[in-house]
């Protein structure tokens, strides 16, 4: 992360003709955090918290302390966010895909309406986040990407990896939760591995006491590389015209239900409350609300409706949220009476093609409904009733059949309404998709980069990773991998359109991950061209 003078000398130095923010419109900056929990933040009531930075920015924005995302792993709840639709809407509930080419998105409409929309962070060129309206950018860096642009208007997404499993905190970090010290590899491997299987070891109730701490020194961590990004918007005055948005894709369980993790590090994820309860802190160009807190009942979905109603823009596609309450002067929000949630169990880490198990809820104030969908099976519900047992520990179906039948019908609405959406969105689609034009090929696609055998390190190529082969560039082609071995290995296919892809840069810190799904195998095949796929080529990170 570069330092704010240098930020500042670099903004000096580039000039830009751009449409500039204004009151009417202002930048939007928002900045998700991965495995966030809001109990571990002190604007939250933490008490042992060390997050100066984001109770600092709680004080000049509007906390929202019952947030909650739509899904327990990060793809299909960003999307969320930045759709405003539930998962089974705007179509991203597996590792493979995207939001269908061809909808109108609320971030592509702000692109359409003049907002720059950079790709400035790594997510990009995954295949979930496709499709979404956003630009590509020189800059592949949050700070830097301020520095030039902040006389514009601008739409600036960046996701940190937050204290996303394995927990290994920085040194300094370390010692200020765990003064006497400790032997991070005597956990269980929660310091080393990105995926840990629900009941793949026991955990003494010294070591839960250790992987907490752990927990709560990588949020300290991440407060403080939040803090560098604060004081860069801070200096350059951007405060005064942009919204800025801090909120996470999901929680995080800490033994709460007898495991560490979400669906796609659990690879059994659920929906209690410390999976899909997360932080939302609002600070708007007027300084309206600054300092306040709302108690009420919020989702992510909820985000773009109100973004598009504080900027005075009607969504061409219909979002599902609603506005969020304190935001927008003068408008009538009534309470929520519930959320919903979808989620498969597994995320990310989801087989290709497989019949999955599905969890789909709603939760009011008071009470919570989980229904989870076995292939081949009969759905099954757990009910709990969240004043008489917050920590949702115990299952009152049975003795609460009134309750039970109300929030029955009350999914299945939910249920129902995301199918007659989705018609909509599909419906859409089929008015705007034109025909494609064939592109001629010569000879079967080669694989330029990377090379057979290569071992890819962070420095190759400033923590990126760049993907080459021959043919036309104006063509679509099916990137097929099978990646990892035993509990890291994955398989599928996406789309991509060129003959090149640029991955990154990713952090030191988020490259670590890499070496755990080796070795890395992939083909390149041009659409409708099986015959003419390349061979596969595997290689490795360092």
């Amino acid at each position: 992360m570069r330092t704010i003078l240098v930020i500042i000398a670099l903004l000096v130095a580039v000039g830009t003709t751009l449409p500039a923010a204004t009151a009417q419109r202002p930048n939007i900056i928002l900045l998700t955090v991965d495995s966030f929990r809001p109990d571990r933040l002190g604007c939250y009531g933490c008490a042992r918290a060390v997050t100066p930075n984001i109770d600092t920015l709680a004080t000049r924005g509007i906390t929202f302390t019952n947030t909650f995302s739509t899904a327990s792993w990060t793809n299909a709840s960003l999307v969320s966010l930045l759709t405003g639709l539930y998962p089974s809407v705007h179509g991203v509930q597996r590792r493979g895909q995207s939001v269908p080419p061809g909808l109108v998105t609320p971030t592509g409409q702000l692109r359409e309406a003049g907002w720059l929309m950079p790709q400035v962070n790594y997510m990009f060129p995954m295949p979930n986040y496709m499709n979404l309206g956003f630009t590509p950018n020189k800059h592949l860096n949050l700070p830097e990407f301020l520095a030039e642009y902040a006389d514009t208007t601008f739409f600036a997404w960046y996701h940190f990896h937050g204290p996303h499993l394995p927990y290994d905190p920085p040194e300094k970090w370390l010692r200020r939760f765990l003064p006497g010290g400790v032997d991070t590899s005597a956990v269980g491997g929660i310091a080393s591995n990105i995926v840990m299987p629900r009941g793949a070891t026991e955990f003494s109730s010294k070591q839960q006491r250790i992987i907490s701490a752990l927990y709560d020194a990588e949020v300290a961590a991440q407060d403080e590389e939040l803090g560098e990004v604060l004081a860069v918007i801070d200096s350059l005055g951007l405060f005064e015209n942009s919204i800025v948005i801090l909120t996470a894709d999901h929680g995080e369980e800490l033994f709460e239900h007898g495991w560490v993790g979400h669906a796609s590090t659990s690879l059994d994820g659920t929906l209690f409350d410390e999976l899909v309860r997360i932080p939302l802190i609002i600070s708007l160009p007027d300084g309206r609300g600054a300092g306040r807190r709302i108690e009420s009942l919020v989702q992510t979905v909820d985000v773009i409706p109100t973004v598009f109603e504080y900027l005075g823009i009607e969504p061409e596609t219909p979002v599902q949220g609603q506005l969020l309450p304190g935001v927008v002067d003068g408008a009538d929000v009534p309470p929520r009476e519930h959320l919903f949630f979808e989620t498969s169990t597994c995320g990310y880490q989801c087989p290709d093609s497989v019949e999955l198990t599905w969890l789909r809820g709603v939760r009011t104030q008071n009470w919570k409904l989980v229904q989870r969908r076995e292939p081949g099976a009969q759905p099954g519900y757990q009910l709990y009733d969240l004043r008489a047992d917050p920590a949702e520990t115990v299952d009152v179906a049975g003795s609460n059949p009134q309750e039970l039948a109300r929030l029955k019908g009350v999914l299945a609405g939910r249920i129902f309404a995301g199918q007659a959406a989705r018609r909509q969105v599909e419906s859409q689609l089929a008015e705007t998709t034109g025909e494609t034009t064939a592109v001629a090929f010569s000879e079967p696609v080669r694989i330029i980069f990377p090379a057979p055998d290569d071992t890819l390190a962070h420095a190759d190529h400033d923590g990126s990773i760049p993907v080459r082969w021959s043919g036309p560039a104006e063509a679509a082609y099916r990137i097929e991998y099978e990646v990892g071995e035993g509990k890291y290995h994955l398989t599928g296919s996406f789309i991509v359109q060129g003959n090149r892809q640029t991955y990154g840069p990713f952090t030191r810190v988020f490259w670590r991950a890499f070496p755990q799904y080796n070795p890395w195998r992939f083909r390149v095949v041009p659409a409708g061209k099986p015959s003419l796929a390349s061979g596969w080529q595997t290689f490795s990170f360092k």
